[in-house]
């Protein structure tokens, strides 16, 4: 039998068509991400339109780093490696990315929030953003992602607005209000939905569950979670795409001891990496033990922008002495020009000498030493006094009229 005229030339050209086709299916397959279309809506469009369905997806479909800015460079192929493999593995180093605050004011109305505010986040450190109730924290947050805008000055992520930035997401993960959420969509939906609008492969959806704990009520309604769920979920979504810029208000509210654990591990973890991590929290033990810098602002200012070791071996310090000989030691201590302040529980407060100048001291004159212990100052005293005049919202010290005191 045979073929018409000219078919034998055709026939090559439709499988090379068809194998195309095939080779742009496995490449959505495969691929981490994609853009602007879910990966399944770029699959049939690739088998209704041969071969021009998969010509389509290779010049708008198909990831590619993004080259607009240095920083942005190679953002979507680390999300397609984060989406193929372990939450945080990657092949090339976190580009670093710095948060610039300069001259920052935010007024609402007569009320200033911020005022004249200028500082600084670096990566590579866990930075604690610190500041009374009312102090502008979340106002200044809001500003650096774009959420308000500043009456005067500007916030920069990596050289540009938050608004400038072409793939936001890829850039700055962030949690402010871990309640803005939809109460009638399950956790994997809202995530899966977030994924989808970036670009980001469901298998990377998944594991930020996983990471996060709710891998197991991942088809549950977020109407039906505690708080520390929802801040979970809110966690998952700032790390979706990987990001070299993580910002978080109380991230701790409502989370339980290991949570409370885990995120704390997860914020040093990612730091080491590179990245840039502000934090904001009233719990200054558990800043103490996570942030390595601390920014602190009162009304809008800015009252230090300091190391934490530094922060708190720089206020107030004191030697605890105890001796069985207390009244004397005292009486010689003072003749030295040292301030003693005696303690509630027998011991003596010193200040003025150190605590070998006291030891020798004491030795020098027979007098039994029992304990001799250097102290200075906690994190959240040095904070305390640090912002006592900044305070605008004070409890009072005796309970309201009519309420009997037990």
């Amino acid at each position: 039998m045979s073929l018409p005229p000219g078919s034998a030339a055709v026939i090559p050209v439709l499988a090379a068509a068809v194998a195309f086709a095939a080779w742009c299916l496995v490449d959505v397959a495969r691929a981490g991400q994609v853009r602007y279309l879910p990966k399944w809506v770029w699959a049939v469009i690739i088998c209704v339109s041969v071969p021009g369905g998969g010509l389509v997806y290779l010049i708008f479909g198909k990831a590619r780093p993004a080259a607009s800015v240095p920083w942005e460079a190679g953002v979507a192929e680390e999300a397609g490696i984060a989406a193929s493999g372990p939450l945080f593995a990657r092949r090339v180093p976190v580009s670093p990315v710095v948060i610039e605050v300069n001259e920052l004011t935010k007024r609402f109305g007569p009320v200033t929030a911020v005022d004249a505010l200028t500082f600084c986040v670096r990566p590579g450190h866990v930075t604690g953003f610190l500041g009374p109730n009312g102090a502008g924290k979340t106002t200044t947050m809001r500003v650096i992602l774009g959420l308000d805008d500043p009456t005067s000055g500007r916030a920069l992520v990596g050289g540009r607005r938050y608004q400038q930035i072409i793939r936001p997401l890829h850039v700055v993960g962030s949690l402010l209000d871990a309640t803005a959420v939809h109460g009638g969509r399950t956790a994997w939906f809202h995530l899966l939905s977030i994924a989808q609008s970036n670009g980001i492969g469901r298998r990377r959806a998944m594991q930020v569950l996983e990471a996060t704990g709710l891998a197991a009520v991942a088809g549950r309604r977020v109407r039906e979670f505690s708080l520390g769920m929802k801040q979970r979920l809110g966690i998952a979504a700032a790390l979706l795409a990987d990001p070299p810029v993580l910002i978080f208000d109380e991230p701790v509210n409502g989370l339980d001891a290991a949570g409370v654990r885990w995120l704390r591990q997860l914020f040093k973890s990612m730091a080491a990496e590179g990245r840039t991590v502000l934090v904001s929290s009233h719990l200054m033990g558990e800043i103490a033990l996570t942030a390595d810098h601390l920014i602190i602002i009162g009304r809008g200012r800015l009252l230090a922008d300091t190391p934490t070791d530094r922060f708190v071996s720089g206020t107030r310090r004191d030697v605890l002495v105890r001796s069985p000989r207390a009244g004397e030691l005292a009486g010689l201590l003072t003749a030295r020009g040292a301030a003693v302040q005696p303690q509630g529980d027998g011991g003596l407060a010193v200040t003025g000498l150190d605590a070998p100048a006291i030891g020798d001291l004491a030795a020098g004159h027979g007098i039994a030493v029992h304990e001799l212990v250097p102290r200075h100052a906690s994190l959240e005293q040095a904070y305390l006094d640090l912002t006592g005049g900044s305070t605008d919202y004070r409890a009072g010290t005796s309970p309201p009229e009519g309420m009997a005191a037990s």
